[in-house]
């Protein structure tokens, strides 16, 4: 066992890195095209958004490498592979298509309106230009509700449930978009002024995404956890069970939040809003995400 496990780490470590140079090019070549990534990474002046948006997508091959593994049918080692290489690769290619059309998408929300340096907000000039690190956050919490979707994909029909792992990938970038808005209404505010996108291209604010990471992430989380308990022929859009659990347990984690919001503005007067959206506090924003993530992990343990 041990020399079967030591030979399979060897091989797919292997595997696992030339993937995330793969993806290092994919990231130069074609998402940031026309900005010199390796002078933000390597250069004089370091640029710390542009090296979390890389981060973000390299954790989210990772993720990818283990959906690909853990798929394995375990025939012979170089079918293994194989078959690890191809999935990896039309993964890779979907994320990257994907994260253009969100490019896109975000340049059509904005339209010609300006940051507050005066640049037409765009993607990439947040991120090499302006150093934005708010962008660069929100920019990981996209690319974490795209790797977990495609987490439950089959794409070379291993187990012959390939349809029902695209219905369970779309459910939850559904999830993820579903996320994303309540974070903004919940927490930020109820105006176009303060939803997550304001405070991220507009207002260059790092607490509205790092509170957000810890909710999508901790939940995603919870999601591919609840999922694995059904049948891989149940899924999102079949199985009204998954919603009803998905649904209890988001309201278990939004109430949980509400009672500390209450309980710090009645007995010090914090007012948790302000310190996201007036006050931009990064250190909040921090907390309030790893608290969100620490409620989700007790969900997932209590439902082990």
């Amino acid at each position: 066992m041990q020399l079967f496990v030591a030979q399979y780490f060897a091989i797919y470590s292997f595997v696992g890195v030339v993937a995330l140079l793969a993806w290092w090019g994919i990231y130069q070549l074609v998402l940031a095209r026309g900005y010199p990534v390796r002078e933000a990474v390597f250069g004089n002046r370091p640029n710390a958004a542009v090296a979390m948006d890389l981060l973000g997508g390299m954790l989210a091959t990772g993720v990818l490498i283990y959906a690909a593994v853990r798929n394995l049918p375990f025939k012979s080692l170089w079918q293994d592979v194989q078959t690890v290489s191809v999935t990896l690769v039309g993964m890779l290619v979907m994320l990257a298509v994907v994260r253009l059309f969100i490019a896109a998408g975000l340049h059509l929300w904005f339209g010609e309106t300006f940051d507050a340096q005066g640049d037409r907000v765009n993607l990439n000039n947040e991120l090499f230009k302006q150093r934005n690190l708010a962008t660069s956050l929100f920019s990981t919490v996209l690319y974490l509700i795209l790797a977990t979707g495609m987490l439950q994909l089959d794409l070379l029909n291993v187990w012959g449930y390939r349809l029902q792992g695209v219905y369970n990938m779309l459910g939850i970038w559904l999830l993820g978009t579903i996320l994303i808005v309540l974070h903004s209404f919940l927490y930020l505010g109820y105006g176009p002024r303060n939803n997550v996108l304001h405070e991220c291209f507009h207002d260059n604010n790092p607490a509205a995404p790092l509170s957000l990471l810890g909710l999508t992430g901790g939940f995603l989380l919870l999601t591919n956890h609840i999922l694995n308990q059904f049948k891989a022929f149940e899924h999102i859009f079949n199985t009204v069970e998954i919603w009803w659990a998905l649904g209890s347990m988001l309201i278990f984690v939004l109430v949980a939040r509400g009672v500390l919001q209450l309980v710090l503005y009645w007995t010090v007067g914090i007012n948790l809003r302000r310190q996201l959206v007036i006050n931009d506090n990064a250190a909040w924003g921090l907390l309030d995400g790893g608290l969100i993530f620490i409620l989700c992990l007790i969900l997932i343990a209590l439902t082990v």
